[in-house]
């Protein structure tokens, strides 16, 4: 009886515990803001020795890229309702799924702006707003 007790007091606590993170989370504020850093004046010879900026994203290429996260969304939600298919059949159809959702995008951006778009992402998922 008394092991029932105890683990039902912890089943509780760990309930309680996890809905205060929940709230956490909702009450911190998103922002959709990348940090800048300062514009110093640097000598001449130290200009050419910096890495080139990404170039923007056009509006053509976000349009693209909705279009393939979209694509992928409904793949994935097309496999994961799929009841002939057991977990492991559908891990790996997921991650084709991905892999080609990868060579997609490499094929509408260039790799200055993929590895731009990948450190804003982990910016904002070290700020606590991200969620994919």
């Amino acid at each position: 009886m008394k092991r029932i007790i105890v683990l039902s007091c912890l089943v509780l606590v760990g309930a309680s515990a996890n809905c205060q993170n929940k709230k956490a989370k909702k009450q911190t504020p998103k922002t959709d803001t990348v940090a800048v850093a300062p514009i110093v004046a640097a000598p001449l010879e130290t200009v050419a020795s910096v890495a080139p900026v990404a170039a923007p994203i056009t509006e053509a290429q976000k349009a693209k890229m909705k279009e393939i996260n979209k694509a992928f969304k409904t793949e994935k939600t097309r496999i994961e309702s799929d009841t002939t298919l057991n977990a492991d059949q559908k891990a790996a159809q997921i991650k084709m799924a991905s892999k080609e959702k990868s060579k997609k995008m490499k094929e509408t951006f260039t790799p200055e702006q993929i590895q731009a778009m990948k450190d804003a992402q982990k910016a904002k998922k070290e700020a606590g707003g991200g969620s994919e």
